[in-house]
């Protein structure tokens, strides 16, 4: 009897640490932007280089949400530091999600905007599923 009762706990407590090994610490962030403004692009990508420096980037995931006028600031010619951080950034794991209404009501194509960006069929859906599911939301 004794033996089971030790083998038990040895289970018991096996399980508990494997499932603390798999239970990794992730924060998921939510960044948006829907003004016409390079600073406040600069800002939610400076904001996402920022999280993953400080949580490190296995530990957060971070999403700029882009729609309304916000989508032409990730036009193919966008300003130098805008498409220098955009691929640095989308290469460390950040996804640009655009808003495929906002692109349609301004008449923008993806081949207009910069490659590495996304796209989903609402900008403001995109934000409130994933609120829902608990990323937390910030607009810089």
């Amino acid at each position: 009897m004794m033996i089971k009762h030790w083998f038990l706990a040895c289970v018991l407590t096996l399980a508990a640490a494997s499932a603390n090994a798999v239970e990794q610490v992730k924060y998921r962030v939510l960044l948006q932007v829907s003004e016409n403004s390079i600073d406040k692009m600069n800002t939610a990508l400076n904001n996402a280089r920022n999280l993953q420096e400080q949580f490190g980037p296995d530990n957060v995931e971070v999403e700029i949400v882009v729609y309304g006028d916000g989508v032409n600031t990730l036009k193919y010619y966008a300003p130098i530091p805008i498409g220098d951080k955009v691929e640095e950034l989308t290469t460390k794991g950040v996804y640009i999600a655009i808003c495929e209404i906002a692109m349609r009501s301004h008449k923008l194509r993806p081949s207009d905007m910069l490659q590495q960006v996304r796209y989903v069929d609402s900008g403001v859906a995109e934000l409130v599923e994933k609120q829902h599911e608990g990323w937390a939301y910030i607009r810089p």
